[in-house]
């Protein structure tokens, strides 16, 4: 969400004093906004690898270094690929992963006409010094050779260039007390590097997202993408209630990075909870069906 240009402050008299109004209370003015001055819109890239190019089942890590230039505010994930691929991303400064298993990109990954929007931003606080994003790509998916670019985009804080009292402000509003974090969730039945096993033609699975014993999370994104049709059923395993009063077909509940499927009510599933997916193929054929949730976690500490 965009800085406001400008804010409300008391207005002041000549000598520096506080207006007051009939009522005594202080007469409010407009104000250019300090912290305004010092935010700009960001392209993060690997300067070592802005394109990088893999063979079919080659995997590599693209560095994105935040330098203490200032803090970076990650909003949005764009990119573009010759094919599918699978990545995860991981916090070096907090070590951190922002999924449970690697997610397909077609999920989270998007374009510059429509990028994919983070549940909520990412805010790197670089301090005095500075902060890095590893991401992990691999080309296990698209069976041939892939080049890749992958762009995280975002606000950048200059907070070395603002007088003391807006960099507190800035440290104060972006980072101080967060205890809330993007994540994706893709379910326990996707392999460890993030490949899935296809669904017979006809034939039915079930898919489990469950959270770990460490986190509550809020989903509000659904994304899959998948070789043939399907249908779906959502059930909790601990009340065993449907979301629904019936079978649903997958293009009525799941978008891609670009379109993404916001939920009407966001989803909390809490800890040591399983949200149960329950599909049918309707394509005939072996299907493999990639699903993703972006919420957001809530980290206990």
């Amino acid at each position: 969400m965009p800085l406001a240009p400008f804010i409300q402050v008391p207005s002041r008299g000549k000598d520096g004093s506080v207006i007051l109004g009939p009522d005594g209370r202080p007469v409010m003015g407009v104000a250019v906004n300090p912290v305004k001055l010092f935010v700009r819109g960001y392209w993060l890239i690997d300067p070592q690898n802005p394109a990088v190019t893999l063979l079919a089942g080659a995997q590599t890590e693209l560095r994105y270094l935040i330098d203490s230039q200032g803090h970076f505010d990650w909003a949005t994930l764009i990119g573009n690929s010759t094919g599918p691929y699978t990545l995860e991303f991981f916090d070096a400064g907090t070590n951190r992963r922002l999924q449970n298993r690697p997610v397909h990109s077609t999920t989270v990954v998007g374009s510059g006409m429509r990028p994919f929007r983070l549940p909520e931003p990412y805010f790197f606080n670089v301090g005095d010094s500075q902060r890095e994003l590893v991401c992990t790509i691999r080309n296990n998916i698209f069976g041939q050779t892939n080049t890749i670019r992958l762009v995280p985009y975002g606000r950048r804080f200059y907070h070395k260039e603002a007088p003391p009292d807006v960099a507190r402000e800035i440290s104060r509003r972006f980072s101080e007390g967060q205890r809330t974090y993007s994540y994706f969730l893709t379910p326990r039945e996707t392999n460890s590097d993030g490949t899935v096993t296809a669904v017979a033609g006809n034939g039915t699975a079930t898919f489990t997202f469950d959270m770990d014993a460490n986190a509550d999370t809020d989903l509000q994104k659904f994304m899959a993408v998948s070789t043939g049709a399907f249908t779906y059923q959502l059930r909790e395993r601990a009340t065993n209630r449907t979301l629904s009063n019936g079978v649903i077909r997958n293009t009525e509940g799941w978008g891609n990075a670009e379109f993404p499927f916001l939920v009407s009510d966001t989803y909390l599933l809490e800890r040591d909870k399983q949200l149960l997916c329950e599909v049918t193929d309707i394509s005939g054929n072996s299907n493999s069906i990639f699903l993703t949730i972006a919420g957001r976690r809530l980290q206990y500490v």
